[in-house]
């Protein structure tokens, strides 16, 4: 009984597969590991970002209340900004720093350095009126609230990336399938085929 021999092209083709594998498995490896570091730098991006707008935003509500001495304005104003989910507490300061009104008795930022690994998320804007400082005000942003929000973005966009790359593999796959079938076809009808 004789010993069946690979071909050196069945050999190749064998190589080529696992060297095609190694390589789909690298690039996976690598797309994983950019998602999370892109996702992290979009995280602390958005949440700087975040911090900023809201704080510019409230100190631009507050300017006229507090050059007034509204308190009712300024009560009514630090309600509507708490009220977004992602603000843990507001301070008010005027111009020398002195608490006009703290909204965040309840909330210690020193406790939170020393029982927490993660530093709490604070913003401090300047509240101007006129060109001129009239106070000072100090958010502070619920990390966890945040977290949820981009952990929730990033889940979708990690689903979409995984659905294009299905949607590739099975559109790459067809269109093998077509290329084998068309060329087998023409093999079968070429003029050397239908003389033997």
């Amino acid at each position: 009984m004789r010993s069946h021999k690979p071909s050196n092209s069945s050999v190749i083709k064998r190589i080529s597969n696992a060297i095609l594998a190694v390589l789909i498995i690298i690039i996976a490896v690598n797309l994983w590991l950019m998602h999370n570091k892109n996702a992290q730098q979009w995280y602390s991006y958005e949440s700087e970002q975040l911090g900023r707008s809201l704080a510019t935003q409230a100190a631009r509500m507050l300017a006229g209340p507090l050059v007034n001495d509204d308190r009712e304005a300024i009560d009514s104003y630090v309600q509507n900004i708490e009220v977004d989910s992602f603000i843990k507490g507001t301070a008010l300061y005027d111009n020398k720093g002195r608490t006009i009104k703290s909204f965040d008795n309840d909330y210690s930022v020193v406790q939170q350095f020393r029982i927490e690994d993660t530093k709490p998320l604070i913003f401090i804007q300047d509240i101007i009126h006129n060109d001129e400082v009239v106070g000072y005000l100090k958010l502070i942003l619920d990390r966890e609230a945040i977290i949820q929000h981009h952990q929730s973005f990033n889940k979708t966009q990690l689903m979409q990336t995984v659905l294009i790359i299905c949607l590739t593999a099975v559109c790459a796959m067809l269109l093998t399938r077509l290329f084998y079938k068309i060329r087998n076809r023409y093999r079968f009808n070429s003029p050397e085929n239908k003389l033997l």
